[in-house]
This record gives structure tokens, sequence and C-alpha cells, in this order.
């Protein structure tokens, strides 16, 4: 298995560079060995972003290395592969309460019809929903258990929502 190992450091101040970092690293799912060394899986578009990233650390006025590395043992790509999707699984437990709110509000339904603006604001909240499962799953490089079961929930939900 191939990884990128995206190695950066930035001036301290202002510590508006290491949050920006931090930030856009979480959003495409790396995970970080130690304070400013990163791990994500080989693929063209983690490329693109790390190439992209590089370029903001150099104009943060800091350093960055980009690492190609298949050094890893197969023990320790399962090792990483289940720190993957770990992550990714909390990630996609935190959507199963607004899954089992609407569900509950749909189940609710057979003992009372909504009216439009109710049956607009359950659609928003569902469209809300899949917008963060989307997020989710665009990090979950290696297609975790979660992520599938999660799916599964929400297209249940979508054809339940079709029937009103």
């Amino acid at each position: 298995m191939k990884w990128i190992l995206f190695i950066y450091k930035v001036p301290p101040k202002p510590t508006k560079y290491r949050t920006y970092l931090w930030r856009e690293l979480k959003r495409f799912g790396a995970i970080y060995l130690q304070d400013g060394v990163c791990l994500l899986p080989d693929a063209d578009d983690v490329h693109l972003f790390v190439g992209v990233l590089g370029d903001k650390v150099q104009e943060f006025g800091g350093q960055e290395y980009t690492l190609l590395s298949t050094t890893f043992s197969p023990d320790k790509d399962q090792e990483m592969v289940h720190q993957f999707n770990a992550v990714r699984t909390e990630e996609y437990t935190e959507l199963l309460p607004a899954i089992r709110k609407l569900e509950g509000l749909l189940e609710e339904e057979e003992s009372w019809e909504f009216d439009d603006e109710q049956m607009q604001k359950i659609r928003e909240e569902f469209r809300k929903l899949t917008r963060q499962f989307q997020s989710i799953e665009s990090r979950d490089y290696f297609e975790s258990d979660m992520g599938r079961n999660v799916r599964l929930q929400l297209d249940q939900l979508r054809r339940q929502l079709v029937s009103f």
C-alpha cells in the first residue's frame, strides 16, 4: 500500500496558519502521526490537495515535505487503515441521532399529517444530513463498515420521504 506523508512546519505566530492547516487536513481526513506530520492514502485527489497545501505552507513562511511511502509492513498498513476507519466511524456515528430523529418524525406522521411547511423543514434536514454524510464519505478512503451502514439508513429514509 502507498501512503503520502505530509510534513510541515510553520511559524508559531500568527496561530491562524496552524489552524488553517489543521482544518484543511482534517477536512481531507488526514491522520496526524505527531505535530506537523500527517498521513494520507496515495490517491490522485490527495496529491492535488497536498500540492496546494504545500504551497500554502510556503506562503505562510514555513517548510513542507511531501513523501510517498511504501515502507510500512503489511501489519502497519492494516493498523493505519484501522485508524482511518476508526475516525470515519466516529464521524458517521455522530449522524445517527439526526437519522433517528427524522425516522421518528416520519413514523409520527402516520398519526397525523404534516403541513407543507413541516414537510419542507424535514426535507431540508434530510438534505443537510445527506451533505454531512457526503462530506464524510469523501474522506472514507477505505470504505468503513459504518459508512455502508449509514448509507443504507439514509437510503431507507429517502424512500420514506419520497412516499410522502
